[in-house]
């Protein structure tokens, strides 16, 4: 089953130092993870520019989809995979 999360609430993320996804944090949990995949999304929708580079992952509680904002820089949880 997977969940699409409505508002796609910030999360924090733990990049290493050739700047790759390593671990995220949400609803007070760290997550370690492996990217299994990544694609950049740039759209003009609606007259709000959409700019975000999008990470599956998969960790050992969950499979996950997040993106990086690049308009406005922040990491959010889009949706998770049981």
């Amino acid at each position: 089953m997977t969940r699409l999360l409505r508002e796609h609430p910030p999360i924090e993320v733990e990049l290493d130092t050739d700047g790759r996804l390593v671990a995220f944090r949400w609803n007070g949990l760290r997550e370690p993870v492996e990217v299994c995949n990544r694609w950049r999304v740039e759209e003009a929708w609606w007259g709000q520019p959409i700019a975000r580079d999008y990470f599956k992952l998969v960790g050992s509680r969950w499979l996950a989809l997040v993106y990086h904002d690049r308009v406005d820089g922040t990491w959010r949880l889009e949706r998770l995979y049981d």
